[in-house]
């Protein structure tokens, strides 16, 4: 949820980061990288759905710019002798609702739900910066916030949305209860990282930190994007439909 590793600026260089650190950030820009292909192929093969594609891309391209960003060593900002990661944080910012969008595209709640959807998602991420700033009382303050706002999200991606849900075909409503259980399983571990980190209680080494975080963001979102562009298939016409009906 708040990762707070110290990564070198641009002009100190990479060579001084640690190695293990360097290589998890570099596999991570592998790995978004590989991610982004098959939906860059939606993109140019598949009218129908390049609405859902466009979506795609987006979460796994934003996220390789991020790691290549934070393996070149860019991206950290320090704030009262915490250095705060805001290229990850930016990453987060953006494509976790991108995440949220393609699940309501799928289950067409309506607007309102979806709307909903994004902006407690942007406290999550909004309050985990916070909480990594601020440190100390204020900074577990606003990280109960900010888990308070992941509950509601939870209650909002299992219980409100398959609820309000249109789905066209079986095979549609598979594809996104497994990203939505997908979604739910991964991001539910980032703030217990955050716990472990040196955020927190500092049991995991700022490499371990890093390690963690790269795995979980490649499973989260490489993994979310290839049950995705496998389901694809299952949505038709009005499954489709970019607009989400209103309230």
């Amino acid at each position: 949820m708040a990762p707070t590793t110290r990564s070198p600026g641009p002009a100190e260089g990479v060579t001084e980061m640690e190695i293990d650190t360097a290589v998890w950030l570099w596999l991570g820009l592998a790995g978004m990288t590989a991610g982004t292909i098959p939906t860059a192929y939606q993109l140019l093969t598949n009218d129908e759905n390049r609405h859902l594609s466009a979506v795609l891309f987006g979460v796994t391209g934003i996220a390789a710019l991020a790691y290549l960003a934070m393996a070149l060593g860019y991206g950290i900002v320090e704030v009262g002798g915490t250095a705060i990661e805001v290229v990850r944080y930016g990453d987060w910012l953006l494509t976790t609702p991108l995440m949220v969008l393609y699940l309501g595209l799928l289950s067409q709640p309506g607007s309102r739900v979806l709307g909903t959807l994004v902006v407690v998602d942007a406290v999550v991420v909004l309050a985990g910066v916070a909480a990594t700033a601020l440190g100390g009382v204020v900074g577990y303050a606003f990280f109960g916030v900010g888990s308070v706002a992941y509950l509601v999200l939870v209650a909002l991606l299992v219980w409100t949305l398959p609820r309000r849900a249109s789905f066209d075909t079986p095979r549609q409503a598979a594809s996104f209860t497994t990203l939505r259980n997908l979604t739910v399983v991964v991001w539910t571990l980032y703030p217990v990282v955050w716990l472990l980190a040196p955020t927190g209680v500092g049991l995991l080494l700022p490499d371990t930190q890093v390690l963690v975080l790269t795995y979980l963001d490649l499973v989260s979102k490489v993994g979310f994007v290839a049950v995705a562009v496998r389901g694809m298939s299952a949505l038709t016409g009005s499954a489709t439909d970019m607009s989400v009906n209103a309230d």
